[in-house]
């Protein structure tokens, strides 16, 4: 009976451990932190953020959220938005995730642990950007508005001939 009792006591043991070592803490005493700390965090992410084209054309901002583990060794994983943007907007913010060096990992007693971390990621066009480049439609306008002026001035020239 002791021999059993020993064998579950050893297996739950082993099973809350295994547990405890892949758990992703919400909380922790000391949070994950990128290299460096937040300024290095945002210089990074500033260096290495690429505004999407399409989004850039057609003036559209917005804000990522995105979740991920810190992993007790630093690296990144698990990676999820968490707002409803653009998937272009999305993906880029994977990317430069993907790009970042092994961050500090959180600690638990004394102990690197897992640690969830939430970070938002904002797509912004500054007020003194550079204008977006015309759709083609808007080409195509241009070229309607400046057929039409032509057509305006030729009338009043030949008008003016004639009379």
């Amino acid at each position: 009976m002791k021999k059993i009792l020993l064998l579950i006591a050893l297996f739950s043991f082993q099973f809350v451990n295994a547990q405890t070592k892949d758990a992703i803490y919400l909380e922790a005493e000391v949070l994950p932190e990128y290299p460096g700390g937040e300024d290095a965090m945002m210089k990074f992410i500033s260096k290495n953020l690429n505004y999407p084209v399409k989004e850039r054309e057609n003036g559209i901002s917005g804000r990522v959220i995105v979740g991920f583990a810190v992993m007790n060794d630093g690296r990144i994983d698990s990676i999820k938005i968490l707002t409803n943007t653009p998937v272009s907007f999305n993906n880029e913010v994977i990317r430069v995730l993907k790009l970042m060096p092994n961050w500090k990992p959180a600690v638990q007693s004394g102990k690197p642990v897992n640690a969830y971390f939430t970070l938002p990621v904002e797509f912004q066009l500054a007020d003194n950007s550079e204008p977006a480049k015309p759709k083609s439609r808007d080409l195509v306008n241009i070229a309607s508005y400046l057929s039409i002026i032509s057509g305006v001035v030729a009338f009043a020239f030949l008008y003016q001939w004639l009379f």
